[in-house]
């Protein structure tokens, strides 16, 4: 999965008002997750599921935490992956926004 771009960003906003899509896209910018800083508190402080918690999966989370990254096995499947569930979380964050808008001024 690939990152969240401005033109996906521009296509979910395409048929907001200025107002809508000014309050959509300061909720979003305010609520993204980096991608390389996800992956930092990985390799550091992935064995306690700080990653896992900080892209909004408690379970695993937890799981990582209560295991110590799965003995290590959890640990470094997630170094690999868990950019891509920062890409997800931020995809399912504007999501919400929008619908969140869109409900708001309507």
């Amino acid at each position: 999965m690939a990152e969240l771009t401005m033109i996906e960003q521009q296509m979910m906003a395409k048929d907001l008002s200025p107002e809508q899509r000014m309050l959509f896209n300061s909720q979003l910018s305010s609520s993204l997750k980096d991608r390389n800083t996800v992956l930092i508190l990985s390799v550091i402080f992935g064995g306690w599921g700080v990653d896992r918690f900080f892209v909004g999966d408690m379970g695993m989370g937890l799981l990582k935490l209560f295991t110590l990254g799965g003995c290590g096995i959890l640990w470094l499947i997630d170094i690999f992956i868990i950019r891509d569930r920062a890409d997800g979380y931020n995809r399912d964050k504007a999501r919400e926004i929008l619908s969140g808008v869109r409900m708001m001024t309507a």
